[in-house]
């Protein structure tokens, strides 16, 4: 009997994590969404990430490996299995789901609009590779090359919090136009 609510309780937080994602319009990490359900009181941390791993391990969530955490979105499988089974997610948790969203949408949005992660190149340098999203699709991405692993590092530390500057100074500066053809 206990193995049996066990199971119904774990395929309860799959189908909240595939509706969440389901009512966003950008990938979002796995603290944010272990986050929904401890802030509404559905589950602990640990139980929401065994739900995500076996999400993704089904293939019915995407998962994006970056530095500093793991991005999720709902791939095409995860949506049918939703549309199949959306019934069997109460209305009051869907309400519950839908009212967090809402409060919170904005600062899950700036959270994953900026990415930044480094590598080695092949000739020894480092590259930060930075980019600001919008729905999950690049507005701008940046690489740039510096020799030592340190510089890198602070790129993309810095790049969360000087990103909307510097696309605004580009932006600015590259479509200022005079009205001169050349």
């Amino acid at each position: 009997m206990e193995r049996l609510m066990a199971d119904q309780l774990q395929v309860l937080y799959k189908l909240m994590t595939l509706y969440t994602l389901s009512r966003v319009d950008f990938a979002m990490t796995n603290k944010q969404i272990a986050g929904i359900f401890t802030d509404l009181g559905y589950t602990n941390y640990f139980n929401a990430q065994y739900t995500i791993s076996d999400l993704v391990d089904a293939g019915l969530i995407h998962e994006e490996a970056c530095p500093d955490c793991f991005y999720y979105s709902l791939t095409d499988a995860g949506r049918a299995s939703l549309d199949a089974l959306k019934n069997d997610l109460g209305p009051d948790i869907r309400s519950d789901i839908d009212a967090y969203l809402k409060k919170n949408r904005l600062s899950f949005r700036e959270a994953v609009s900026t990415r930044a992660q480094y590598y080695r190149t092949t000739s020894g340098d480092y590259a930060a590779a930075c980019a600001v999203l919008e729905h999950s699709e690049p507005l701008m991405e940046l690489t740039l090359t510096v020799p030592t692993e340190q510089q890198a590092k602070m790129i993309t530390k810095q790049w969360k919090e000087k990103s909307p500057e510097i696309y605004s100074y580009l932006f600015r500066t590259l479509s200022d136009f005079t009205g001169e053809e050349s």
